[in-house]
């Protein structure tokens, strides 16, 4: 209970803990006393029968809230001692966890983009939440919380709050001509109703795409082929590959750059990450992302300096 209500973690953790705990550790092993528990009982009772029919990153995971939950508890002094304090995932697998396969490469690009154009004109919510996350590298739950407030045409900003992040961090992702286009035509294609919420992608009666009703969307856009995570993946993929510089990438997606790059990194690198963002829109047009926005190469204040 205290791991899915803890405040200081995002709500898709506290989602995924509290489903892991509720659907596969408690199931495997309420009926065993704490004092009980050990290397052997955790693997023969939950770890390998759910290693049968999940993920190694599943498992691990599942087991983190395992080991999260008792080490709360013994803290706290609800229990006498930690019986897993010793234990760690090392304990059940060899070797590193592998990452997961990529659902998109950037040679599906030119099959993808007319997918979710279709979706922008059929679908518009669904369309353009997978436009935004593709063609910005943002996370599925920062997207989703996304406030008309927070963009700026005039500045040319979006900016995702630092309580919308993962790491914390305010983001201020750049606003190219594509991105404004697109956006604009998306506000035009709301239902009337939904155009006074305040939240950009407002369901039915203004209230905010939830992040499982994103993951819906996802699924049935993609055929279960691909998850929502693999557009900010590929997006990072085509970034090395465009030769974007790869700080400016970590910032681009707001990974945690570690307390002594913080330190001394003082510049968010503002025009880099615009250019940047420009040349992947490019690449992006060159493969149907015109279509979903609409302007003509001649529209696009797009410079080559950098290139």
């Amino acid at each position: 209970d205290r791991l899915a209500s803890n405040r200081a973690v995002s709500d898709s953790y506290r989602r995924t803990m509290g489903s892991l705990l509720r659907r596969h550790v408690i199931p495997a092993l309420d009926k065993v006393p704490v004092r009980r528990l050990s290397r052997s009982v955790v693997d023969d009772a939950l770890v390998w029968p759910m290693q049968q029919s999940h993920s190694p990153h599943t498992v691990h995971k599942a087991l983190q809230g395992l080991q999260q939950a008792l080490a709360l508890a013994a803290r706290q002094g609800r229990i006498e001692a930690n019986p897993l304090a010793a234990v760690s995932w090392k304990d059940f697998w060899t070797g590193k966890l592998p990452p997961r396969p990529a659902g998109l490469l950037p040679v599906d690009v030119p099959r993808l983009m007319p997918v979710l154009c279709k979706a922008f004109d059929e679908r518009p919510v669904a369309g353009m939440l997978a436009l935004m996350m593709l063609a910005h590298g943002t996370r599925i739950g920062e997207t989703c919380m996304a406030r008309w407030q927070h963009i700026s045409l005039a500045e040319r900003v979006w900016i995702i709050p630092a309580q919308n992040t993962k790491t914390g961090q305010e983001l201020v992702v750049p606003l190219t001509d594509q991105v404004i286009a697109l956006l604009d035509r998306y506000r035009q294609r709301q239902p009337r109703p939904r155009q006074g919420s305040p939240w950009v992608f407002a369901m039915p009666g203004g209230q905010p795409l939830s992040a499982s009703q994103a993951s819906a969307m996802f699924r049935e856009l993609s055929g279960r082929q691909w998850r929502s995570h693999d557009l900010r993946k590929l997006a990072r993929t085509v970034w090395a590959e465009i030769g974007i510089d790869y700080l400016v990438g970590e910032l681009l997606l707001n990974h945690s750059m570690g307390k002594l790059a913080g330190t001394y990194i003082k510049t968010t690198v503002a025009d880099l990450r615009r250019d940047a963002l420009e040349r992947w829109h490019a690449w992006l047009d060159e493969r149907g992302f015109v279509e979903a926005h609409g302007l003509k190469s001649a529209e696009i204040a797009f410079s080559t300096n950098a290139a």
